[in-house]
């Protein structure tokens, strides 16, 4: 036995496709739903096991006690599975005190199980759309995994969703859905590119408190970002040195050089808009306007 498909590693993929809304307008990614998760599911993350195992019950047509519920243990989680049911609960850690963290709702045939049919899917969702669709009606992900041999899939962590396709190819504008993936919502201000929302590798290094998934983030923030920076910073100023501060400035600033074409640190960090404009930044600026890697 092995684990129901969880999310692969993200790879270098991306989607060569977009949604078509026709001429009339540029598209502009909709605001995300209020209500995500809605009907019997609604309040299953957090669950214990046996409350689990009783919502799979009462989902279940037939007797309740003949409900057929899978019950699979795992060095790191626990599994509650109803196949007719078409969802799929894992629990952390897998012994008594587990909770659960993922609900996966199941489409018709997917891994030999029923389509979720309980409540209503959430963000608005039907078993019917395909990926184009998704992205039309939840606007850009926050990550993209799959491809190659690995079905796609496309990431929605503030929302606490991912959409799981049935094919591996990211041309493939009309995937259809196989499974869903529900968890807790990740607040996009720990650990969110404060520009993209997708998850953030780096920290402004100059008042450390904003984040960033890349240095064209933070160039493309930076005119609303500068102003609570120079605060920010002040505060920041005041405040203990931090430790081998030279050295660690050094290693960041490195780390982030290597994400882009060479030409410096200098030139690769620079994020005020002459730096923009230039292609490179002012040697006093770099410093200031570095990005330093995630702790």
């Amino acid at each position: 036995d092995k684990h129901p498909p969880q999310r692969p590693t993200p790879g270098t993929a991306t989607m060569t496709w977009q949604p078509d809304l026709g001429d009339d307008a540029p598209w502009v990614p909709p605001e995300p739903p209020e209500q995500l998760l809605a009907g019997p599911v609604a309040s299953v993350l957090g669950a214990s096991a046996s409350a689990a195992k009783a919502l799979l019950r009462s989902l279940w047509g037939g007797d309740v006690e003949e409900a057929e519920i899978e019950d699979k243990a795992f060095s790191d989680c626990r599994y509650l599975s109803c196949k007719n049911v078409g969802l799929s609960l894992r629990l952390r850690p897998p012994g008594d005190m587990g909770r659960v963290d993922v609900a996966f709702l199941y489409g018709e045939g997917a891994d030999g199980y029923s389509a979720y049919s309980a409540g209503p899917l959430p963000a608005g969702l039907a078993w019917g759309d395909r990926s184009r669709g998704v992205v039309q009606r939840l606007g850009e992900p926050s990550d993209k995994f799959g491809g190659g041999r690995i079905p796609t899939g496309i990431a929605y962590e503030t929302l606490g969703l991912d959409v799981h396709f049935q094919n591996c190819s990211w041309e493939d504008a009309n995937n259809p859905i196989k499974f869903l993936s529900l968890y807790v919502a990740v607040d996009q201000s720990l650990g969110m590119c404060a520009k993209c929302a997708k998850q953030a590798k780096f920290r402004c290094s100059q008042c450390r408190r904003c984040s960033y998934c890349s240095s064209a983030c933070q160039k493309e923030d930076w005119a609303r970002h500068k102003e609570a920076c120079a605060s920010l910073s002040a505060c920041t100023s005041m405040a203990p040195a931090r430790s081998s501060a030279g050295a660690a400035g050094a290693a960041t600033i490195g780390a982030a050089a290597a994400l882009l074409p060479s030409g410096g640190a200098a030139s690769v960090i620079g994020a005020g808009p002459a730096g923009a404009e230039r292609g490179v930044a002012e040697e006093d600026e770099a410093s200031a306007l570095a990005l330093d890697a995630m702790d």
